[in-house]
């Protein structure tokens, strides 16, 4: 992934904030992409690396959602999309990996929008994506964008992800996070979005400093569960940012490594989470 990737989309994001009469309409404009990409080795080893993944031919359902996000920011970038890209959260990912994708092959992706949903903090939209390897489905993921306090006439009902009381393990593992993890991950990743390298930038969205990327966190979570199964589900609720550097904790809340399991990223002081990872059996 090249820094400049993400510029233009980047621009078009900005460009939306502009007061020129946006639209308050909930109708997304009827917008697909389609996309091909090859599974590099050398980029794949760079990603692996940075998430503590163990690095084999068998790809990590993380990098496979880095391949789709700028693709995913061009989407939500869109002038017709009635929401502002800049300032989104990313409050929920769910992975259905139905099969094992390897390095060296090439993935074809299609991506749409779905929404806009109501939602009791403002309105989320949804990216979708599809992944086949030689026609074979290898991947489904939706990913849930929140634009916090921005309510729309007529958008969708939706049923959200339900709260569940939080209680911090005692950690199994301390994971220190300085402020240059952000330029890491956004090496490997593409997504340079500037709350996560400038302290300046995060304090404009309202963060004390820079904050991790959310991704991130998901990635090296699955990497230290480690799912050995041919297929599964992959749940990730985004709560607290971690706000850099910082120091926190992980554990596996329920079940066991390798298999289907739960995991925690949380705050050692507060016990509040951060990142909350559930691996599942598909059709649970």
């Amino acid at each position: 992934m090249m820094a400049d990737s993400m510029l233009p989309v980047y621009a078009r994001a900005l460009l939306k904030t502009l007061p020129v009469g946006p639209k308050t309409s909930s109708e997304l404009p009827d917008r697909t992409i389609d996309r091909s990409v090859a599974l590099e080795p050398v980029a794949y080893a760079g990603f692996a690396h940075v998430v503590g993944q163990t690095l084999d031919d068998t790809v990590h359902p993380g990098y496979l959602h880095i391949l789709g996000f700028p693709l995913s920011m061009q989407l939500l970038a869109d002038p017709e999309v009635p929401l502002p890209m800049l300032g989104m959260v990313h409050i929920h990912n769910r992975v259905d990996m139905l099969g094992s994708v390897r390095l060296g092959e090439v993935v074809d992706f299609h991506l749409e929008l779905d929404g806009a949903f109501d939602h009791t903090k403002g309105t989320t939209i949804e990216i979708r994506v599809d992944a086949r390897v030689d026609g074979r489905p290898v991947m489904s993921e939706v990913s849930t964008y929140l634009a916090k306090g921005r309510k729309l006439p007529g958008a969708k009902a939706r049923a959200q992800v339900p709260h569940t009381e939080f209680t911090a393990p005692q950690p199994t593992a301390l994971w220190r996070l300085d402020p240059n993890i952000g330029q890491r991950y956004a090496r490997v990743s593409g997504d340079y979005n500037p709350i996560h390298l400038s302290g300046l930038a995060a304090k404009g969205f309202g963060f004390p400093r820079q904050i991790a990327h959310g991704m991130y966190g998901a990635s090296r979570a699955l990497s230290a569960m480690d799912p050995r199964m041919d297929s599964y589900r992959w749940d990730v609720s985004f709560a607290k940012p971690i706000v850099l550097p910082a120091t926190v904790g992980y554990a596996l809340t329920d079940g066991r490594r390798h298999e289907a399991a739960s995991s925690a990223v949380f705050d050692l002081r507060t016990g509040k989470p951060h990142v909350l990872t559930q691996v599942s059996h598909l059709g649970e």
